[in-house]
Parts: structure tokens; C-alpha cells; sequence
């Protein structure tokens, strides 16, 4: 393994970093896991995600010092990581949808129709437990693996900055709105946790 730069070797060591990716580690497990029963599912993902939204508020920004326009880590198979954890989420049964409003922060002085917001932006939907793992299972996982089997300066520094960049923009959101709905099964009795 080639030998890190005195920067990445930092930022790794740094405790915001460790505790975050031993909490990713750990929610990435917990979705490999094929052998718990639903209900230890739920139990132990409400957990997980709490931990891991918890030390991504921590997890700092990364600037890009290493990364150029060739990446060898360009190559990841993105599709298998969505394949990998199908099986236990794709089980979890009616109680895995749930309403959400995209946007809860909206108000009329938020914007107007065309000036920024959708109308679906204020309209309750409805979510999916299962899109919500999957998406923080894929984003977590993809960047786990540069970090770990591709292991140079740049494939770190890039997972690291896409980690953080995705909580701000994606997986975060996901995080946030299971949290909820999970909290709503265990604490409504809809789910025994």
C-alpha cells in the first residue's frame, strides 16, 4: 500500500473522523447483516442512523488538494453496493412507508411557484424506508471502499469530501426522515422495538 500524505494521515486521525467512520462502518454492517429479524432491525437501525447523523454533524469539510481529473477510483461498481444489501430491506413489510413534506422549512416568503420551489416541496409524499436505506447503504459504502481497498491520498480525500457533501445534500436527508419514521413505529406501538 502506498505510504499517505502527512495531511490525509492527519485528517484520518482526527476524532470527528474516526468516530464518523466507525458509525458508517457500522450502519453498513448492520444492513449486511441478513440475519436479524425485523424487529432487531429496527431496533438496531434507529440506533445506528442516530449515531451515524450524530458524528456526521462533527465530520468537517475536506478541501481538495489531491484530487485530480483522473481518478482510479472512477471504476467502482456503484450498482453492485445496491445489490448488496437488497435482501434484508427489501423485507421489512407495509410499515416501512411513511408522509413526508420534501421542504418542512417552507413559508410563503420562501418564494413563489417559479421562483425556486415546486409545489411538491410543500405537499406531503410519501417515503420509503427501504430508498432511505439503500441510499445511505450506496453512499456509505462507495466511499467506505475507496477508503479502504483503494487507499491512496486522493480516494480518501475525494471519499471524504463526498461523505460530508452527501450528508449536506443526500444522505442526510434520508438519515433525517427514517430517524423520524422509525421513531413513529417504535414510539406509536406500530412496531414492537
Amino acid at each position: 500500500m502506498k505510504q499517505l500524505s502527512t495531511e490525509i494521515t492527519e485528517l484520518l486521525n482526527k476524532q470527528s473522523t474516526i468516530a464518523f467512520l466507525n458509525a458508517a462502518r457500522q450502519f453498513v454492517k448492520l444492513l449486511e447483516n441478513d440475519d436479524l429479524n425485523q424487529e432487531t432491525f429496527y431496533k438496531e437501525s434507529h440506533k445506528a442512523l442516530s449515531e451515524l447523523y450524530r458524528t456526521a454533524l462533527e465530520l468537517e469539510t475536506v478541501d481538495l488538494i489531491h484530487s485530480g481529473t483522473e481518478n482510479e477510483f472512477d471504476e467502482i461498481d456503484k450498482d453492485e453496493f445496491r445489490k448488496m444489501n437488497r435482501n434484508l430491506i427489501s423485507n421489512l413489510g407495509k410499515d416501512c412507508f411513511y408522509w413526508q413534506i420534501f421542504d418542512p422549512t417552507y413559508t410563503e416568503e420562501n418564494g413563489k411557484p417559479g421562483e425556486g420551489w415546486k409545489i411538491t416541496d410543500r405537499e406531503p409524499t410519501q417515503g420509503w424506508l427501504v430508498d432511505d436505506f439503500a441510499g445511505i447503504y450506496a453512499d456509505l459504502k462507495e466511499e467506505l471502499t475507496k477508503i479502504d481497498q483503494i487507499h491512496t491520498d486522493e480516494s480518501i480525500e475525494d471519499a471524504l469530501w463526498q461523505l460530508k457533501f452527501g450528508f449536506n445534500h443526500h444522505w442526510g436527508n434520508h438519515c433525517i426522515n427514517a430517524m423520524r419514521a422509525l421513531h413513529y413505529l417504535r414510539y406509536d406501538g406500530k412496531v414492537a422495538m
